[in-house]
């Protein structure tokens, strides 16, 4: 998926769109949900140019990581949340429909309304290995 520079998040990152900005860094933005799961909804953008976690570059990536655990730490004490989502939606089929990597924090209570409905699948025979052996290829990491 290319990159928009038109996409809504890069136009709130220059300042043609409003957002209720919650932390700004040089390298990310975090604010608030327009369209929130529950209140408190945060929403992490980089400000590097990516369309998706695959075109990050790491120092950037290891940037937002850096911020996620204080962010999650205050998204929780300010709502009171039993508990928190960190998602990103990588690709359509996954979810994401803003073509600019971004992380969610969710605040999640007891009785909230989401569900995160996760069928879960189980490999057979030798599959889990060639799986490991696959990606661990793709890594460049050879089998080891």
């Amino acid at each position: 998926m290319a990159y928009d520079p038109q996409n809504v998040f890069a136009r709130i990152l220059r300042g043609e769109i409003p957002a209720a900005k919650v932390l700004e860094t040089d390298g990310a933005l975090a604010f608030l949900d327009v369209g929130p799961v529950n209140k408190g909804h945060l929403l992490i953008v980089p400000k590097a140019e990516a369309a998706t976690l695959s075109d990050l570059p790491d120092d950037v990536s290891a940037h937002v990581g850096s911020l996620l655990p204080r962010l999650c730490r205050a998204v929780k004490q300010a709502t009171g949340a039993d508990g928190l989502n960190v998602i990103v939606n990588h690709g359509e089929v996954a979810g994401q429909s803003v073509h600019h990597v971004h992380w969610h924090i969710v605040p999640r209570f007891k009785d909230d309304a989401f569900r995160w409905p996760w069928p879960q699948q189980s490999y057979s025979g030798d599959e889990a290995e060639q799986m490991r052996d696959r990606i661990r290829h793709a890594l460049g990491d050879g089998e080891s």
